[in-house]
């Protein structure tokens, strides 16, 4: 992991946070984005009264599809051929989120197994991508 920038080898990033994911590939020194996907999540609100319950359970659905989509699109980006077509995959953000997608019962289990690591950063989108790729080394 520590010759990331040096080797031939290509290695898949998912960036997601609660404003969108970004699917990316790193080869040498090459960067490639492969797909953003920007999402307007609900945030958490004290209002509701008898309905908070409503719109916490209206939240947690919308996260949901929210990280069956991003399951999708990096079986999508991140398999090919049957099998991973990146040496290794690194997943970062800046919340739970990362771990959610990680541990999903959508999440492909071809993907789950050239999974490098996971890291948090402090930003999403390409600012995001930039910094995982520091901290991954």
């Amino acid at each position: 992991m520590l010759s990331l920038l040096e080797d031939d080898d290509r290695f898949g990033f998912i960036v997601i946070d609660g404003n969108g994911v970004l699917f990316a590939t790193l080869q040498g020194s090459n960067k490639e984005i492969i797909q953003r996907m920007p999402v307007q999540l609900p945030k958490k609100h004290g209002r509701g009264g008898q309905s908070a319950m409503r719109f916490a359970r209206l939240r947690e659905e919308k996260r949901h599809t929210y990280i069956v989509k991003c399951c999708e699109l990096a079986k999508q980006h991140f398999i090919s051929n049957e099998k991973a077509n990146c040496r290794g995959i690194v997943i970062a953000g800046s919340a739970d989120l990362k771990f959610v997608l990680q541990q999903s019962d959508h999440f492909d289990q071809r993907i789950k197994n050239v999974i490098i690591t996971t890291v948090d950063v402090s930003y999403g989108m390409d600012q995001g991508f930039n910094q995982a790729i520091t901290l991954a080394q």
